[in-house]
């Protein structure tokens, strides 16, 4: 019984051998087919909401953190143009982040990956007498990472 095993296991290795080396895996790769989409992605510590943005804290690479201000407009449906902000839900708080979505080198969608319960230490509010710069902007700035 043991010498069949044996015997079938070598076949077997064998023909998988001889069928890898008829594949040629060093064919030249096409660019034309290649994507123009780039993404840069942060952790994120807080998000802080007003009545017409969000400001997103996030973490840089090395030290310290930054913040970038996202209008609440990028979310709404629009029949012509995409939208310019998702949400992706997540449960844990600790696991947020935020992506920044280039298309040909220019701003083209921001995705925050977060908890969706506002009750949740990641949210806070704004209050609603100040006034947050960059609430009405069009494009997102270049995320200082």
């Amino acid at each position: 019984m043991k010498k069949i095993f044996i015997i079938a296991l070598l076949a077997s290795i064998f023909t998988c051998a001889a069928f890898a080396e008829n594949q040629d895996l060093s064919q030249p790769r096409d660019e034309s087919k290649w994507s123009d989409i780039t993404y840069v992605t942060a952790p994120v510590m807080k998000i802080l909401e007003s009545k017409d943005c969000y400001v997103v804290i996030y973490q840089k690479k090395y030290a310290g953190t930054a913040t970038v201000t996202i209008p609440k407009s990028w979310n709404n449906f629009k029949k012509d143009t995409p939208r310019k902000l998702k949400f992706r839900s997540i449960k844990n708080p600790n696991q947020s982040f935020i992506t920044v979505v280039k298309k040909g080198g220019e701003f083209h969608r921001v995705i925050l990956s977060c908890p969706m319960q506002k009750n949740n230490s990641l949210w806070g509010i704004i209050a609603n007498n100040l006034e947050v710069e960059g609430a009405d902007k069009e494009t997102l700035e270049e995320l200082d990472i």
